[in-house]
């Protein structure tokens, strides 16, 4: 009986099959590609916008663009996997290009400083999260999530309710006291709330396929309206930030599932090559997140106050340029955690 009301025994849709993250050797989803693309272009544009005090670009920006990649997690979940395969799979993927970049952006950044009498705050880099600032500031993000995977794969042999309810635990504690979440190393705090956007995912997945074509159009306006009127406050996760108590998580996972909807539809007709094209750069795209701050940073001390649509678009080439010829090297899977190219699959293949 007790087996009945357990996450572990929830079954994925056929077509799950075939939509897996990076690394994977299996067929993946050229549209769910896009989306984590459209995802790492919005983190660019917020860290370049952000920056100059721009409300618009949080209010735009902030209230999905990380949340996004915590409920395309749970999207793909594998319900299936052991805690050991996950481990591993989130080691290779997440945490192998972690230590690479942050070795050699340290190690870069380091010398630079030392170069002009500073010195690099060591103990802040090491404790990650909140406590590193540039040229460091999306590492959190990826140590914050190997956190939540690893947890929810912990306790997906009780029962359904209790995830959720260690979710919500920890939204509370955001809500009411977002430091003591921001103070745990690796944001590993944060994703106890932020566990809350996979398993989002995962129900989005179960309901996806009955949903009429209109629906994307609805959560995303109704989250707009929502998000322009402040009713839902944008997020700043790293911060333990969770915006408007329920108000913005709900913002959050319905903008997240109308782009999964809406880019599911936009790629059922397009081209192999430009689904090759859009899945390689998505293989690569973690590289971007990890080396993008670092570019913004270089791009302040060489040529200084860059208008920021050149700024953007600048560092959006460097970004994946660098990525792209890391990834060509014997390194490359350590620097992007991508393993073997996976075989497109378009939305609606079979």
């Amino acid at each position: 009986m007790r087996a009945r009301h357990t996450v572990h025994i929830q079954r994925p849709e056929p077509e799950r099959s075939r939509l897996h993250p990076v690394g994977s050797t299996r067929k993946r989803s050229a549209a769910i590609d896009g989306l984590r693309v459209l995802g790492i272009v919005a983190i660019v544009a917020g860290h370049v916008w952000s920056d100059r005090s721009n409300d618009l670009a949080r209010m735009g920006l902030y209230t999905w663009h990380v949340p996004v990649f915590f409920f395309l997690s749970g999207y793909l979940w594998a319900h299936d996997r052991s805690l050991g395969v996950e481990f591993g799979k989130r080691v290779r993927t997440l945490l192998v290009p972690y230590g690479a970049w942050l070795l050699l952006i340290g190690a870069v950044y380091g010398a630079y400083l030392w170069a002009n009498a500073q010195t690099l705050h060591v103990g802040n880099v090491l404790l990650g999260g909140s406590y590193m600032g540039a040229p460091f500031f999306a590492f959190w993000f990826v140590t914050a999530l190997f956190g939540a995977c690893l947890l929810l794969r912990a306790l997906q042999r009780f029962p359904v309710w209790l995830p959720w309810a260690i979710a919500n635990a920890g939204l509370a504690v955001a809500y009411l006291a977002p430091a003591a979440l921001t103070a745990v190393p690796f944001s590993l705090g944060v994703a106890v709330p932020a566990m809350i956007f996979i398993l989002a995912g995962m129900l989005f997945r179960r309901i996806a396929p009955k949903l009429k074509k209109w629906v994307a159009v609805a959560l995303l306006a109704g989250s707009a309206a929502l998000v322009v009127t402040g009713l839902a406050h944008p997020l700043d996760m790293k911060q333990g930030d969770f915006g408007t108590p329920v108000i913005s998580v709900m913002v959050a996972s319905a903008i997240s599932a109308g782009l999964v909807l809406l880019l599911e539809r936009m790629f059922a007709a397009t081209t192999p090559r430009a689904a090759r094209f859009v899945t390689g750069a998505a293989t690569i795209g973690l590289a971007v997140v990890f080396t993008h701050s670092a570019v913004i940073l270089a791009l302040s001390i060489i040529a200084g106050d860059l208008p920021s649509v050149l700024q953007f678009v600048i560092v959006l080439l460097v970004s994946w340029s660098l990525a792209y010829l890391v990834s060509r090297t014997p390194l490359g899977s350590v620097f992007t955690g991508a393993g073997a190219a996976p075989r497109i699959r378009r939305p609606g293949a079979g």
